[in-house]
């Protein structure tokens, strides 16, 4: 009976958002999908592969992707290392244009209470097919909810991705997000989230709405 629930409340959320995101299309929104593969190799060291799609509703089509491998070292409970390489690639006036992505990760851990805390800061060298090369720091940090508690209701998280250009010291990305771990197994994981994204291109910032899927599997 549970089970049966439980399938039935992910789908009616599932129906939902795709109705809410398509009626939002006219102010610059996006839909998001992102999976990861981790395989957890002892319990210091883990490797992730994971992809990213960006689907826009200004131009109907996808308009970003990536494809990325990281690895990560635990040294101690609070603290752990990370590097990793991403290829992605940009449309812009319907041509592909590749990067290429060196990445590095320093992660602080923490689970005070109820609450856990995964604090990333991530440097990155990027270089372009039709660009100069860039490097940036990052900042990525969650807290998760009620991570004690053993019901099966979704639980609440927030995000949120601030990304920083080093030669020109400016901002290029500020996302904040909000949403629910609908599932959240041993190995298999489904999220459902909403983002507030602020752009930097040129002079200007541009704000977009964005609804996302997150599936996340551990072997």
């Amino acid at each position: 009976m549970r089970v049966k629930f439980v399938g039935w409340l992910l789908f009616l959320v599932v129906v939902g958002f795709s109705k809410s995101f398509a009626q939002s299309g006219i102010d610059g929104s996006y839909l998001w999908n992102s999976t990861s593969v981790t395989y957890v190799y002892n319990e210091k060291n883990e490797f992730t592969i994971g992809n990213k799609d960006h689907f826009s509703n200004q131009i109907n089509k996808l308009d970003y992707y990536y494809f990325d491998l990281t690895g990560y070292h635990k040294f101690t409970s609070h603290f752990q290392l990370g590097a990793g390489y991403r290829y992605s690639s940009t449309l812009k006036a319907n041509v592909w244009n590749p990067s290429n992505n060196y990445l590095g990760y320093f992660v602080y851990l923490a689970q005070p209470g109820n609450l856990k805390i995964r604090c990333a800061t991530r440097f990155a060298y990027k270089t372009f097919k039709t660009g100069n090369d860039q490097y940036s720091i990052d900042n990525i940090s969650n807290i998760d909810f009620f991570v004690k508690s053993k019901s099966w209701f979704p639980k609440p998280y927030l995000m949120d991705e601030i990304f920083t250009e080093l030669k020109t010291k400016r901002f290029q990305n500020v996302r904040i997000y909000g949403g629910f771990h609908l599932l959240k197994q041993k190995y298999f994981g489904l999220d459902l989230y909403y983002c507030y994204w602020r752009s930097h291109s040129g002079p200007n910032w541009y704000d977009y709405n964005v609804m996302g899927i997150n599936t996340k599997i551990r072997i």
